[in-house]
């Protein structure tokens, strides 16, 4: 038998982990959180129990370790956008048209764990709800402290960068939360350019003629760059 360095059995060990939590992914998505037993997640993953409680102590510890890789992929693309974020009304435009687009096509890539864990988890646990409060707010903050910036500037035109922020994230939370609840498909990500046009409205950025054009061919790259990305 060769010899495993300790290096090697850690990736090891990490990608069985991985291979556990994608398989509850697709047994959560199609049972819900509630139905969802182990025994189920054993069967999709093929593993032993011993395995399973190797790594997660319980379902509840496994649905929260998706819902942190899930979360952490969204911050990680506002963040991306919020890089982008100079202060002028021009770089505003194009890091709120990223901050959108690619929230958007992140859930939507997602769809059915996202309808877990925007809907069916709500209540879950008084410890899950915390993490999901103060993982909306971080995400609120960052924009604030942005808002709080280009207000100094007189970039744009808010009275509170506080609201302002609770709002546009909001905002976004809203129209997934109401996608997630139609009765027929829907591409989320149509309506990436109306939600981009509304915030930056919103902000004191007026669009309309050759600025609204130029959104959506903005909106247009930023998906078409991103799902490159992805493929990649």
């Amino acid at each position: 038998m060769p010899y495993r360095t300790p290096q090697k059995i850690q990736e090891m060990k990490d990608a069985k982990r991985q291979h556990i939590l994608e398989s509850a992914a697709k047994v959560f998505a199609e049972k819900g959180y509630y139905q969802t037993k182990v025994a189920d997640i054993l069967c999709q993953a093929n593993i032993s129990t011993g395995s399973f409680y190797f790594y997660f102590n319980n379902k509840e510890e496994l649905f929260e370790n998706l819902y942190d890789e899930m979360i952490q992929t969204y911050i990680s693309v506002l963040q991306e956008a919020i890089d982008t974020m100079t202060g002028n009304a021009d770089s505003i435009v194009e890091s709120i048209t990223k901050a959108i687009t690619l929230s958007l096509q992140t859930f939507q890539t997602k769809k059915e764990l996202a309808r877990i864990m925007l809907i069916s988890s709500v209540g879950l646990s008084a410890e899950f709800e915390k993490k999901r409060t103060a993982d909306h707010q971080r995400i609120s903050l960052a924009f604030e402290e942005i808002f709080r910036g280009l207000l100094q500037k007189n970039v744009i035109k808010i009275p509170n960068a506080k609201v302002a922020a609770v709002l546009f994230t909001g905002s976004i939370y809203s129209l997934i939360t109401h996608w997630l609840q139609e009765s027929t498909a829907v591409d989320l990500v149509q309506f990436s350019t109306p939600l981009i046009v509304y915030n930056l409205q919103a902000l004191g950025i007026q669009c309309h003629g050759p600025d609204f054009n130029a959104i959506y061919t903005a909106s247009e790259i930023t998906k078409t760059n991103h799902f490159h990305k992805e493929s990649i």
